[in-house]
């Protein structure tokens, strides 16, 4: 009888083992399946056919299974005839080519469709658009920024206040986190929070599960920005957000009438400036195109700025690191860096 009963212990735990191995394997397939130093076109019809349109814009999931990006081209998918860049995702794995910038039901969007940003499994797509037809209500005449769930066929709009009601200027510059609950975008509006003077376009994040919108782009007290903010980055868990801005407010002693690099906590509202040099001084130039940590601790950005570390004199645009945990630390890239190549930190 024991001897019964060990033998019916070892099986079970021999297939939670099987289980567990299983569930691990279907986890890791796309990437197990990825051969070295390949090379695989991703704008292609799910049969594998070439598209007859330029492609742009692409962005992985995190496992590099899906792509998204945004094509003109009308013969990715069956029953494009809308004469417009849709945003699309490409399963990497299955083949499989999905348009994403569509209705509910599948309905082609009256209106073009760019700037995807994606979800770390890649079930959400975050893009924007000039359709007014993917959501019902959507009378603003101006481009909106949406999600779309890859799984439900759900599409949000992102671009809305706290109440759901939608934005008076247009919105642009989708960012998403990693599990798609948290949305960023630039907007003119100012309908979206209280307060909103409109005196530039400012960095927003939206929260999908309880409907919030915030206003990034605020000092540490939440007064606006007297200048414009843009080019938005999110931490994973949608905690931090880097943006640059032309505001002068949003620390003090910003005097150097340049663009520069903030991060902003959105549970301590802490906002710092980025585009210092170790010593914490401001630079000329200021700098660009931001992105930002998983834990929110570093930020890269562009710049031309000569002054942020020593022993740059290649007189270019320079990628940086900027460390803001203790100590301050700078690593930087040195060479030619053509505005609209943006740093990414993994």
């Amino acid at each position: 009888m024991q001897a019964r009963r060990r033998r019916a212990r070892k099986t079970a735990a021999l297939l939670i083992v099987t289980a567990v191995l299983a569930t691990l394997f279907v986890q890791i397939a796309p990437n197990a399946f990825a051969v070295a130093g390949e090379t695989l076109r991703v704008s292609m019809t799910s049969a594998g056919v070439q598209a007859t349109g330029h492609c742009y814009a692409p962005k992985l999931s995190a496992d590099g299974r899906y792509v998204a990006f945004h094509s003109a081209a009308p013969d990715l998918v069956g029953g494009d005839t809308n004469g417009a860049d849709d945003v699309f995702r490409k399963d990497m794995v299955a083949g499989d080519t999905v348009r994403v910038s569509t209705d509910p039901s599948g309905g082609q969007a009256a209106g073009t469709s760019q700037s995807a940003a994606i979800s770390s499994d890649g079930r959400y797509v975050a893009f924007e658009s000039g359709a007014a037809n993917l959501v019902a209500g959507d009378t603003n005449i101006a481009t909106d920024v949406f999600r779309k769930d890859l799984v439900t066929g759900e599409t949000l709009r992102v671009s809305t206040d706290s109440t759901g009601a939608q934005s008076n200027a247009l919105s642009r510059g989708a960012a998403i986190n990693s599990d798609g609950r948290y949305v960023l975008f630039r907007s003119g509006a100012t309908n979206l929070v209280a307060g909103d003077t409109g005196v530039a376009d400012d960095v927003f994040r939206k929260d999908l599960v309880t409907g919030e919108t915030l206003r990034v782009s605020t000092d540490s007290s939440g007064n606006e920005a007297n200048g414009l903010s843009t080019h938005q980055a999110i931490s994973p868990d949608g905690r931090y957000v880097a943006f640059m801005s032309a505001a002068t407010n949003l620390v003090a002693g910003d005097t150097n009438i340049a663009t520069d690099i903030f991060r902003k906590d959105l549970t301590t509202g802490e906002i710092l400036r980025c585009s210092t040099n170790a010593a914490g001084a401001q630079v000329l130039l200021g700098g660009f195109w931001p992105d930002v940590s998983w834990d929110g601790r570093f930020v890269a950005f562009a710049s031309l700025a000569g002054d942020l570390v020593a022993g740059d004199t290649n007189l270019t645009q320079d990628i940086f690191r900027r460390e803001l945990a203790a100590p301050a630390a700078f690593y930087f890239a040195e060479g030619t860096c053509r505005p609209g190549f943006d740093p990414y930190i993994t």
